[in-house]
């Protein structure tokens, strides 16, 4: 079953979404990016940061997490296909930001 239906069926199941309003869906994203931030607050080097987030990985994989739960609820809320939005948006950026040369393959 696509990731955004089972978390729809997981808050039906439970009466959640009246509790899961845009609102506090955007806030709890908020609160996901601050807690990543916190992880790699200070830290200015590239190798300080990946050394950090290694070091935190769990909690790293768990922010990814929340972060995909929030964002499908949001767009289950908004009655929009994730898979399909990214699709689009890729084709845009094909269009956007051609391939200049084979510089990145």
């Amino acid at each position: 079953m696509h990731q955004q239906k089972i978390v729809d069926q997981f808050m039906r199941e439970r009466g959640w979404h009246k509790y899961h309003t845009p609102k506090e869906l955007l806030l709890g994203m908020v609160e996901e990016i601050g807690e990543f931030r916190n992880i790699i607050k200070w830290s200015l080097e590239e190798e300080t940061v990946k050394k950090k987030i290694m070091e935190n990985h769990a909690e790293v994989e768990n922010f990814f997490g929340d972060m995909l739960w929030e964002l499908s609820s949001l767009a289950n809320y908004c009655q929009v296909n994730l898979s399909d939005a990214l699709d689009k948006v890729i084709e845009e950026h094909k269009v956007r930001f051609p391939m200049k040369s084979n510089k990145w393959k």
